[in-house]
């Protein structure tokens, strides 16, 4: 049953994506350090793969979604237990204050 399947699954792309821009001031700026010696910051020299920069931006975003969600609701949800509470006590109380008196004489009668 490993072999056969039902579902076709579709296999993962790859763009070859070459950049058709040509920017003569960058290579001539790339070639003085070059001449001088000095070295470029990390994130020039740092190496594109495919997706890098899109993959990494939808995880960032999908993680903020996700926690300002959980915050809304952990908000949401201490307030309601608030509520409640509130509710209770003010139930507890009534019933309390009016009928004290009857609990009382119903134990000790």
């Amino acid at each position: 049953m490993g072999g056969i399947s039902f579902f076709k699954v579709p296999q993962h792309r790859v763009f070859n994506y070459q950049p058709r821009y040509y920017d003569p001031e960058k290579e001539r700026r790339e070639q003085r350090r070059k001449e001088l010696g000095l070295a470029d910051d990390d994130e020039a020299n740092a190496e594109y793969s495919v997706g890098s920069l899109i993959r990494g931006g939808a995880m960032r975003s999908r993680h903020d979604h996700f926690s300002q969600k959980m915050q809304s609701q952990k908000r949401r949800s201490q307030f309601t237990l608030i509520l409640l509470i509130a509710g209770l006590s003010v139930v507890a109380y009534y019933l309390i204050r009016d009928y004290l008196d009857v609990f009382i004489q119903v134990i000790f009668g």
